[in-house]
């Protein structure tokens, strides 16, 4: 004889757990969504080059990218899954601007970084850079990119715990004394 008590106990408590499952992810989503929204501000990074020689003008033709990093400092922000890595496309000719999200109270890590297209690409984009006031121009660690990180003039910088340097900017209300 088949005892179908314990058939619904199994059933139940199956789908009580996958339940269980999809509520925490729902739960998390929505979190997330409301916490992003509420706690961050839109602020423009602008990227001008004033100084462009003649054949340099296809510099400005590249594709440009901030890369939000996180919200925060590493030394305040420790935890790794806290890391956003989103890329975030540079609008425009010349100035360049990217709506890049800040924490109200963290404030941002970010990094900006320009995608080139030929390998003997790098040195010229590099002086390009370096001579428009951008510094700290380097090759991207997977060789295979052909990306030039750079640091922004205009804003601090902050270094990870990985060594990295990084631009940070501050929340909207932090004023400087």
């Amino acid at each position: 004889m088949v005892d179908y008590n314990y058939i619904i106990y199994i059933i139940t408590t199956v789908l009580g757990i996958l339940l269980g499952l999809v509520i925490r992810d729902i739960y998390s989503f929505v979190k997330h969504k409301i916490r992003y929204g509420t706690e961050t501000t839109k602020t423009p990074i602008t990227v001008q080059f004033s100084s462009i020689a003649e054949g340099e003008e296809e510099f400005l033709k590249l594709k440009y990218y901030l890369l939000l990093v996180k919200h925060g400092k590493d030394e305040v922000i420790k935890d790794p899954e806290k890391l956003l890595n989103k890329e975030i496309k540079f609008e425009g000719y010349n100035p360049k601007i990217a709506k890049l999200r800040v924490h109200k109270i963290l404030g941002a890590q970010f990094k900006c970084f320009v995608d080139y297209e030929n390998e003997d690409q790098f040195d010229r984009i590099k002086n390009f850079l370096e001579k428009n006031g951008f510094s700290e121009v380097s090759h991207d660690d997977a060789r295979m990119k052909k990306r030039a990180w750079f640091i922004h003039p205009k804003y601090s910088t902050c270094r990870t715990e990985d060594e990295y340097i990084n631009n940070f900017t501050h929340p909207p209300t932090y004023e400087k004394g």
